[in-house]
């Protein structure tokens, strides 16, 4: 066994007048949220017992991984590769739950301290939403770590909080999106999921996402530490957007990096088993067809630039100054941000 490497990050928490905005949209954490590392990302404060392990997880050469912001394409990514991995078989990728063949390695540091018996108790008529039923019972870390080969394990942490040998070990698919959309959709999915536990709307929840102070964020640095090492080989980069342009093309790029061939016929069909009508129908990938919960699907609506029907003018140039001072000094290209075309600046 390797030797346990200390964390090369700190992790502190937040101030007091941070944890007030971050609690004004997310209830059920009783301690303090943290920041982790030179970027400060915002964690629940229980990331601390797992940050270590989860840093010094060993890496297998067949792994891969999926690494994004929340609501950024993952669950997408997710089927597309692991059917791309395992010959196309749409009857097992049906019949066992996504988070199941392809779980998520940080899920348990992110459950709200109150949810954990209701969790076991068919948490807001959910059942195992996600796994989070075995993950409150076990660190989900460690779960995957028990794991036969080869794994497929999705992720929302940045690289820097993840195993230092990651990209020279195993393949790696990181998906960007649009924060502006990523905003919305984040906004949903905690609706979704409890709404007894988001305690705002969307125009408060949105401040706080602008101030970097949601789980996950700061979005923008979280994408660039991808976006500077997307020419190593075992990197895959790609933007939602480009999915949603043209899916049938970024799949022909994903099987290349992947060592896998198909023919058109296949990635026709492919692309119709991942059409967002079809994913919201399926029950191993969403996990709230049927009713709605709380108005909301897991599988919403699978489009670029929905942002612009939930942001009024004032959220517009604060989401324009927000990208603009995020991105200065960077070479990130948003495919749907400009910063020659701001309109408001």
């Amino acid at each position: 066994m390797a030797p346990c490497l200390d964390l090369p990050y700190v992790i502190t928490n937040v101030t007091d007048e941070e944890d007030k905005i971050i609690k004004k949209c997310l209830i059920g954490y009783s301690s303090k949220f943290v920041k982790c590392g030179k970027h400060g990302y915002v964690m629940p404060g229980s990331f601390k017992k797992h940050a270590e392990a989860i840093y010094n997880m060993e890496v297998r050469p067949d792994d891969i991984w999926v690494i994004t912001f929340p609501r950024s394409g993952t669950t997408w990514t997710q089927e597309l590769i692991w059917l791309l991995m395992n010959d196309l078989d749409y009857s097992t990728a049906k019949s066992i739950p996504l988070y199941e063949r392809f779980p998520m390695l940080e899920i348990t540091a992110k459950i709200p301290d109150i949810a954990f018996e209701l969790i076991k108790t068919n948490f807001m008529n959910l059942g195992n939403f996600q796994g989070l039923g075995a993950a409150a019972r076990c660190p989900s870390w460690k779960i995957i770590e028990n794991a036969p080969s080869p794994r497929f394990i999705k992720t929302h942490l940045p690289l820097s909080l993840l195993p230092p040998k990651l990209l020279s070990t195993a393949k790696v698919v990181y998906v960007g999106r649009d924060p502006r959309d990523v905003a919305v959709s984040y906004y949903y999915l905690h609706k979704m999921v409890a709404k007894s536990l988001l305690r705002t709307g969307f125009p408060t929840f949105w401040e706080a996402f602008r101030r970097d102070l949601l789980p996950w964020t700061p979005i923008v640095s979280h994408t660039n530490e991808a976006w500077t090492k997307r020419h190593e080989p075992n990197l895959h980069f790609v933007f939602y957007e480009d999915m949603i342009k043209d899916l049938p093309k970024q799949i022909r790029k994903m099987c290349k990096f992947l060592g896998k061939e198909y023919t058109e016929e296949q990635i026709k069909q492919l692309s119709e088993h991942l059409s967002f009508e079809s994913l919201r129908k399926n029950k191993s990938v969403n996990n709230t067809t049927g009713d709605a919960v709380n108005g909301v699907q897991f599988v919403r609506k699978g489009e670029a630039g929905g942002w612009k029907t939930h942001f009024d003018q004032k959220m517009e140039i604060q989401a324009e100054e927000f990208l603009v001072s995020r991105l200065r000094g960077l070479d990130l290209v948003y495919p749907s941000f400009s910063m020659e075309e701001t309109t408001h600046l």
